[in-house]
C-alpha cells in the first residue's frame, strides 16, 4: 500500500427489529492504494456515488495522518497505537516472515466482543500469521473470510503459489475451522467481499449489535479488472487508469442510475454495496 489507506466507517442504526439502544451496528470498509483524490466528491473522473453520498451526509475526518504502507496503517487500525508503539516502524510484514501485531495488544474486535458485539472480517488482514494466535480468528473475530497476507492475485487468490482466500470460523464444539477456498478460484475477490459482507449484514442476529471490518485488497496490485469494469469509462482515458477506476468501480460505487445502463445490468447490483 503506497498511497493511502482510506477508511469509511458507516454506524448502522436502522437495521429492524433492534433490542438494544446504546450500541450501534457499524461497519469499517478499508480501501487499498486508494488515491487521496480518487473519489468523486473531490472533483475525480472515477464515479464513487456512494462514497460521494456519505461524505455529503457524514462528518469527513481529513485532518489524521496515517502510516502510507499496508502493515503498519492496518495495525494502528486494529490497536490505536502508533506504528512506533507497535514494531511496525519497520515497515510491512513479508510472507513468511516471523512478525505480527503483539499479543499483547488488545484489538479492536476484542474489546467490541467484549462489550457484546459480534465481530466478523472480510478482506485483507496483514497484521501477523506466524502463528495461529495472530491470525484473524484469534484476535477477537469470530468469523474472518479472506486473506492473511498483503496481496493475492484477484482471480487466482494466490501468493507465492499458495492459495490465500480462507474461511474462518469455530465450530458448535468450539474448535476453529480453517477452510481454504480453492472452489472459488476464477472469481474476482472484491466481488466476493462484497457479496459476503452483504449475507453477513443479513443474517446478523438482530439481539446483538454488529461490528464488520470490510477490507478491500483493491485497487492495490496486481491490477486485475474485470473488462466490463474497465470499459465503463471513455476510451481517451490511457489503459492502465482505466484498471485504476475500474477497481474503484468494483468495490461497489458505480452509480447505475446515472449510467445509462440497462435494467438487465442494474440487476447485477448484488455485486455491489
Amino acid at each position: 500500500m503506497t498511497r493511502l489507506l482510506w477508511v469509511l466507517t458507516v454506524v448502522l442504526v436502522n437495521l429492524p427489529n433492534l433490542v438494544y439502544t446504546k450500541q450501534p451496528n457499524i461497519v469499517m470498509i478499508v480501501a487499498d492504494d486508494l488515491g487521496y483524490h480518487d473519489v468523486g466528491f473531490r472533483g475525480s473522473n472515477i464515479l464513487t456515488p456512494n462514497i460521494d453520498r456519505l461524505a455529503g451526509d457524514g462528518v469527513i475526518l481529513e485532518n489524521h495522518i496515517v502510516s502510507s504502507i499496508c502493515s503498519p496503517a492496518r495495525a494502528s487500525l486494529m490497536s490505536g497505537r502508533y506504528p512506533i508503539r507497535t514494531g511496525f516502524w519497520k515497515g510491512n510484514i513479508k510472507p513468511n516472515e516471523e512478525f505480527g501485531l503483539a499479543l499483547d495488544e488488545t484489538l479492536l474486535p476484542e474489546m467490541l466482543q467484549r462489550n457484546g458485539y459480534a465481530t466478523h472480517g472480510v478482506g485483507k488482514w496483514h497484521c501477523g500469521m506466524h502463528t495461529w494466535e495472530h491470525t484473524p480468528p484469534k484476535r477477537g473475530f469470530e468469523t474472518y473470510f479472506g486473506l492473511f497476507l498483503g496481496e493475492q492475485g484477484y482471480y487466482s487468490h494466490k501468493k507465492m503459489y499458495n492459495t490465500d482466500l480462507r474461511e474462518n470460523y469455530y465450530d458448535v464444539d468450539g474448535n476453529l475451522v480453517d477452510n481454504v477456498r480453492t472452489d472459488l478460484k476464477g472469481q474476482y475477490n472484491t466481488y466476493l467481499f462484497t457479496n459476503k459482507s452483504a449475507e453477513l449484514i443479513q443474517n446478523h442476529d438482530q439481539s446483538k449489535p454488529f461490528f464488520l471490518y470490510l477490507a478491500y485488497t483493491a485497487p492495490h496490485i496486481p491490477h486485475e479488472v474485470p473488462e466490463n469494469e474497465v470499459e465503463k469509462y471513455a476510451s481517451h482515458i490511457p489503459q492502465q487508469r482505466k484498471k485504476l477506476c475500474g477497481h474503484d468501480i468494483s468495490h461497489g460505487r458505480w452509480d447505475w442510475e446515472s449510467s445509462g445502463s440497462s435494467d438487465s445490468e442494474r440487476n447485477d447490483g448484488q455485486h455491489y454495496l
